[in-house]
């Protein structure tokens, strides 16, 4: 019997769960280092990076306008390029998010440790947090997002509170010498920063799960990668600011070092507290986003069938497990530099894929008299430019992080042939999760194909 989710997610609930994945613990700790690549001119490097991302984000929400399916750019891949792309870009993504989930939840448990002397080894902390939220998954998506939203609502009130302090003392000479890393530190300070944006599409991979998916999630797209890109931007003004480029680049916490220089001991605690709380949106989210990837690929039969079982509630609670499996395995080796490094590479290489997969479905139905941005002749240009900047940022990554991408690309590639020869071809996604339009155009085409009168424009992908 076909595993169907229940629609109980609004264009709020879809935003926070955006914003929960954006606006996390990388802000804490990204603004450092992009400073020292970038030096003040950092400032430059927030918008060019949030550019990238909504160019790549208009490439997911137009897909997300004929693609009604569980699992973000595994399934995005699969219906508009081929079952291969999707497990490929499916498993970079996940391999991805799997590893920044680990090394997230070993970063809570140190803030933990040093906010309240716990004595507890991080990893227990670690194991501990994605535990509980793994529980909380389990309780449903609806919970998720109540929780999420108060997670979201208290980070952003202390990064506003930060901000707003911080902007009554800042030392304009921190800014004067502003390009002293020249063009590429702009580049390079983009490529990094662009790692605290990539959640935007975690929505995606509960396509199924928005109510009104057609509109809401590239509304929700577009609206969380605007908000968070205005509020780095402030935030990075105001801890520049306070402290140079130079020193913030080698603090761990550079937010909470910057607060310590306004003199308010007040706000390095608040600091401190509001990096568990954004530590936490980003474990909730990621254990949200890495089940529901693999629940469509149980159910396209790409990986055991088991784990896209679902309980009463509608949950995928094995999916929800194996993640939970997965990060704690992964907790050992996320301290490493490089492996967190290529978590941010697979990332950006799954999201290759998707710009690929936008271009091809504009070859589709440009020319038609569709509504959505991807009919207009013009349109190739936005895949386009979201392919040539992620290859941009690519020649400014670690080659070790390329050489673990390349790994998990062939471990992908090598998986997804012998399990083809197993089970044979997938001929066409299953009737439940058919590409297909939404809402009335979509009940309305379903009628013209019953009628036998269905036109080559109604010809779905």
């Amino acid at each position: 019997m076909p595993q169907i989710l229940t629609r109980t997610l609004k264009f709020q609930d879809a935003v926070i769960i955006n914003l929960g994945a954006i606006i996390g613990a990388g802000i804490f700790v990204i603004i450092g280092i992009s400073a020292g690549a970038a030096g003040p001119a950092v400032l430059l490097s927030i918008p060019l990076a949030g550019l990238v991302a909504i160019f790549t984000g208009i490439s997911f929400s137009q897909i997300a306008r004929h693609v009604d399916k569980e699992g973000g750019g595994y399934e995005y891949g699969r219906e508009s390029l081929s079952p291969y792309a999707g497990f490929v870009g499916g498993s970079l993504w996940t391999f991805g998010n799997i590893i920044a989930l680990s090394a997230v939840s070993i970063s809570f448990g140190s803030y933990l440790d040093a906010l309240l002397n716990s004595r507890f080894p991080d990893i227990f902390i670690a194991v501990s947090i994605v535990s509980s939220f793994a529980v909380l998954n389990a309780l449903g998506v609806k919970n998720s997002a109540k929780t999420l939203r108060a997670i979201v609502s208290v980070n952003v009130a202390i990064l506003v509170i930060f901000t707003a302090v911080g902007l009554f003392f800042i030392h304009p000479s921190h800014f004067t010498d502003f390009f002293v890393k020249g063009p590429t530190g702009i580049i390079s300070g983009a490529a990094i920063i662009f790692f605290a944006f990539s959640g935007f599409s975690r929505v995606t991979t509960v396509s199924e799960e928005v109510i009104n998916p057609e509109k809401t999630i590239p509304l929700a797209i577009i609206a969380s990668i605007l908000i968070s890109a205005v509020l780095y931007f402030l935030i990075s003004l105001a801890t520049l600011g306070l402290a140079p480029a130079s020193k913030l680049a080698s603090s761990a916490s550079p937010l909470a070092y910057a607060s310590s220089l306004t003199g308010f001991d007040w706000l390095v605690v608040l600091v401190s507290v509001g990096a568990l709380v954004a530590t936490s949106g980003v474990i909730l989210t990621g254990i949200l986003g890495t089940s529901r990837v693999m629940f469509a690929m149980g159910r396209d039969g790409e990986l055991p069938g088991l784990i896209s079982r679902l309980d009463r509630y509608s949950t995928p609670l094995v999916a929800i497990l194996v993640s939970l499996i997965l990060a704690a395995a992964m907790m050992p080796v996320a301290s490493f530099g490089t492996i967190v490094e290529s978590s941010n590479t697979c990332v950006i290489a799954a999201y290759a894929i998707i710009n690929i997969a936008a271009f091809r479905t504009h070859i589709k139905y440009r020319g038609t008299h569709r509504r959505t941005l991807l009919a207009h002749d013009w349109f190739f240009l936005i895949p386009l430019a979201g392919i040539a900047t992620i290859g941009l940022f690519f020649a400014f990554l670690g080659f070790e992080s390329m050489e673990i991408a390349a790994a998990v690309f062939a471990a992908a590639s090598v998986y997804h042939v012998l399990n083809v020869k197993l089970r044979g071809p997938s001929t066409k996604p299953p009737k439940t999760s058919r590409v297909r339009l939404f809402g009335k155009s979509r009940h309305r085409d379903d009628n013209k194909k019953e009628d036998g009168n269905a036109g080559p424009d109604q010809a779905l992908l």
